[in-house]
């Protein structure tokens, strides 16, 4: 087995890059294969459990000849902006815009000027002259150019997309119909261009099949193949913990967790998530730095109870998990999953037979979509006919800061 190497903690952005990353090679190989399988990918899981680091992992590591994209897209609210944002990492990227002269050959004034601001490229006007009527000020449909790009990329240059936060499109975009016919734009590239080894990579913090059932429209997405990305193993959490102890011992080089403390770590937290183990490493450090005392189980529990107090300055991660359940949630159904929450808080576990009292006492009538939604996005799981919090930390939070 080699050497551990440093890693250093990554609590705001994605991890990113050697020093940072936590390479998850299991993980990558699943979603690789069916890239190669020519499959188009919805990737899910819940917040900070590491899967945007994993994409930028894969958009800086492609398969031998392939080119891959990551866009995120979380703010954008409507079709033009989102084929717009799409249309213009396609033409920035030096390996599509390369691959796809005969698309160029055929733009009009108005597009070529506009790609000419944002590549700094400057079209030969004899080569590019054939189709070009100058003057032209017709709109540009960024769908229609997106696609024509697809179809002028060679048959079998590989090219895969990622987009991040892709539900959240689906809630910006507040009118029913509308996000229905951006569905269906996706649909129909999709089945346009089955004959590309192109591959649209659909991830999200919140579930995209709930947001889809929620428009009746599943047979919209029913293409696609779904990846769940899983917390971290016992052995992956350990040595994750492992390599940020090491990380933060290059600032104080007394600064250790022993077998012992990581041990306890791993078992305490239930649900190990990257984030998680980051957070508990800043915070034992800061406490070695401010008092020098060994680390201990002791040492643990009291940064566990200090993450999850209001003033924590991590609350915000916290405080976003209930927030969240504002744009799942239709009116009645907001203050029902908050109920549900806090007697599973309170109670540590909520049977059927409650949950669906309390759906009643709402006047919920689809309760199971709600039950749904609260698992899909990682907040309740399922065991023995039971439901409880996936974590231990946001069941903590929970009852301290809303139940109670």
């Amino acid at each position: 087995m080699s050497a551990l190497t440093p890693l250093k903690s990554s609590l705001g952005q994605p991890a990113e890059g050697e020093r940072k990353y936590f390479h998850r090679p299991a993980v990558v190989k699943k979603i690789q294969r069916q890239l190669n399988n020519n499959e188009h990918l919805l990737i899910s899981a819940p917040r900070r459990i590491g899967k945007s680091s994993i994409l930028k992992y894969l958009k800086n590591n492609p398969a031998s000849g392939a080119i891959n994209l990551y866009i995120a897209v979380q703010s954008v609210d409507s079709s033009d902006e989102f084929f717009k944002k799409l249309f213009n990492e396609l033409i920035k990227n030096a390996a599509v815009f390369k691959s796809v002269e005969q698309y160029l050959q055929g733009i009009k004034q108005n597009l070529k000027n506009y790609i000419t601001r944002i590549t700094d490229v400057e079209f030969s006007i004899t080569k590019l002259s054939a189709k070009v009527t100058v003057g032209d000020s017709e709109p540009i449909d960024y769908y229609q150019e997106c696609l024509a790009i697809f179809t002028a990329l060679e048959r079998h240059q590989r090219i895969s997309i990622f987009f991040d936060e892709f539900p959240d499109v689906l809630t910006n975009i507040r009118d029913k119909n509308l996000a229905i016919k951006f569905l269906q734009q996706h649909r129909d590239l999709r089945e346009a261009l089955s004959d590309k080894a192109l591959n649209f990579v659909y991830t999200g913090s919140t579930g995209l099949k709930n947001a889809v059932k929620r428009l009746d429209r599943l047979d919209l997405i029913n293409d696609i193949y779904e990846i769940k990305i899983p917390p971290l193993t016992t052995i992956e959490a350990f040595e994750l913990l492992s390599r940020l102890a090491l990380g933060y011992a290059e600032y104080n080089a007394y600064f250790t967790l022993t077998e012992k403390t990581k041990c306890y770590i791993t078992e305490k937290i239930s649900w190990k998530l990257p984030y998680y183990m980051q957070i508990i490493c800043s915070e034992l450090f800061e406490q070695y730095e401010d008092d020098g005392i060994e680390l201990t189980e002791t040492s643990v529990d009291a940064v566990l109870t200090a993450i999850v107090r209001s003033n924590s300055t991590h609350a915000d991660y916290f405080e976003n998990w209930k927030r969240r359940l504002r744009s799942s949630f239709l009116e009645r159904e907001y203050p029902f999953a908050i109920e549900v929450l806090n007697y599973i808080a309170i109670h540590e576990r909520i049977t059927a037979a409650v949950f669906h009292d309390l759906s009643v006492k709402h006047q919920v009538d689809d309760h199971h979509y709600v039950l749904d939604v609260l698992i899909h996005d990682g907040y309740i799981s399922e065991d023995r006919q039971q439901y409880g919090f996936n974590s231990v930390l946001l069941k903590e939070w929970w009852y301290i800061n809303v139940a109670t």
